[in-house]
């Protein structure tokens, strides 16, 4: 099953149970950067669409980075969450992929937009 974003969930469940839709705002800045992630997918390859992309310690755009994805470089899929909205490569998406680069060893969040395929397709 695909994942769809959460904002979308949170609008298809309150027309479902109360045929009014009710959207939330997306993650405060102060989100916090500390998620549950388990390696389930196992997806692995040259899976980053762009240069330079930050692999950080959570889900958020707030959240520190540790290092730099690249094109060239190997990652090991683990799972996905949800996150901050992040438009990139004409995709908008409110998941990221917790993942391993494997190429130098940092392991992190990114944002499934800068991710071939939009990131794993197995949740944490």
């Amino acid at each position: 099953m695909r994942k769809i974003s959460s904002i979308a969930a949170a609008a298809t469940l309150a027309v479902g149970c109360t045929g009014v839709a009710v959207v939330s705002a997306a993650a405060p800045a102060s989100a916090t950067c500390s998620h549950y992630h388990e390696n389930v997918d196992t997806k692995f390859g040259q899976l980053f669409n762009a240069s330079n992309v930050n692999i950080r310690t959570g889900p958020h755009t707030s959240c520190p980075s540790l290092g730099y994805g690249q094109f060239s470089h190997s990652v090991d899929f683990h799972c996905f969450t949800n996150g901050d909205r992040v438009s990139a490569n004409g995709h908008t998406t409110y998941t990221w992929t917790y993942l391993k680069d494997t190429t130098t060893g940092v392991s992190g969040w990114v944002a499934d937009a800068l991710l071939d395929g939009l990131g794993s397709g197995i949740a944490c």
